[in-house]
């Protein structure tokens, strides 16, 4: 096939998907805002699940995140207490941040709203999906960019907005 039949093809697939995924999206609206989960203190919480005990520089790496907001996170999931930080014993200069028992509790109870779509994927699978979604995404920030740079800008206001209404509702 062409280059140009397979994009269509796929184009086609996407706004196939988009609605099935609004349709699943629907049927969950009664739970938990489960997209919590895959952003800000949630990737901190999934972090810390796949593995305990991490120093903040670690969950710097791990979450793609930058330093200054993934110590906000902590921070703020410290005071709800699901995390704890305590100076590592082998090194005081290094903090290491661990999921408390309510922690885990906010994290399984999250967990179970992953869409069912998705695990039909095994592991190998799901890390080819997300290098494909990077990609595409990456190229639609840029075309934001691109076609109007104030685009970009209030799209980040609205993100921060949302996560900030989740966490610290009226």
């Amino acid at each position: 096939m062409t280059d140009l039949v397979n994009q269509g093809k796929t184009a086609g697939k996407i706004i196939e998907f988009e609605m099935l995924q609004n349709i699943a999206e629907d049927d969950k609206k009664h739970e938990s805002d489960y997209k919590m989960l895959f952003q800000g203190q949630g990737k901190i919480l999934l972090a810390l699940i796949d593995s305990d005990n991490l120093s903040q520089k670690e969950l710097v790496e791990r979450i793609d995140m930058t330093p200054q907001s993934t110590a906000e996170f902590v921070r703020k999931l410290e005071k709800r207490g699901l995390v704890t930080r305590k100076k590592s014993s082998s090194d005081k200069r290094v903090t290491v941040v661990s999921l408390t028992d309510k922690g885990r509790l906010e994290i399984q109870k999250r967990t179970r709203s992953i869409p069912e779509y998705l695990r039909v994927l095994n592991d190998e699978e799901l890390e080819q999906f997300n290098k494909i979604l990077d990609k595409i995404n990456n190229q639609m920030y840029l075309d934001i960019k691109e076609a109007d740079p104030s685009l970009q800008n209030r799209y980040h206001q609205f993100m921060l907005n949302h996560v900030l209404n989740k966490v610290h509702p009226d």
